[in-house]
Order: structure tokens, then C-alpha cells, then sequence
């Protein structure tokens, strides 16, 4: 799936891989709709990072716990992210 934050995911993984970063990927997409509706666009950090999610090497958690500056560690788009991985995560 094509999107204007992140990099492709790669079509020689294997299928249950490509799901799982297809599913993460969706939740970054997700939260950073959720932030700019607010008028919050993504900081060029918290993409970074969450391109790093979304290849499997952190969580979001993590994410969420890395020494940022105010305005991401406040970030909607991260608290949205945040918000939707419990809720799927409990589905």
C-alpha cells in the first residue's frame, strides 16, 4: 500500500510479516489522519520513528518512551496510535 509518510513494504516478505507491518502501518496512517485533523501535522522525528514501528524494530510503547521533545512526546498522532493498538490489540 502506497502512503506519503512511509517507505513500501517490501513484496518478497512473507505473507504473515507483511500482514503484521500492513496492520502497524495502518495504525501510524491512522493517528497521523487523527492529528491532522486537529491541524497537527507529523513532526519529521516521530516519522522516523514510526517508520522504525511499522519495520517491527520498535513498539509503540517504546516509541512512546523515547526522550523527545514536548511537542512529540505530546503528539496526538502518537497518543492516537497509542490508543488504537490497545483497542485492537484487546479486539
Amino acid at each position: 500500500m502506497e502512503t506519503p509518510y512511509f517507505k513500501p513494504i517490501p513484496a518478497d516478505l512473507p505473507q504473515p510479516e507483511a500482514a503484521a507491518r500492513l496492520k502497524r502501518q495502518r495504525h501510524a496512517e491512522w493517528g497521523i489522519a487523527v492529528a491532522s485533523m486537529g491541524g497537527i501535522g507529523p513532526k519529521p522525528e516521530l516519522l522516523q520513528e514510526l517508520q522504525r514501528y511499522i519495520d517491527g524494530e520498535l513498539t509503540i510503547q517504546q516509541i512512546a518512551q523515547l526522550p523527545y521533545s514536548s511537542d512529540v512526546n505530546q503528539s496526538p498522532a502518537l497518543e492516537a496510535i497509542l490508543t488504537r493498538e490497545r483497542l485492537s490489540d484487546a479486539a
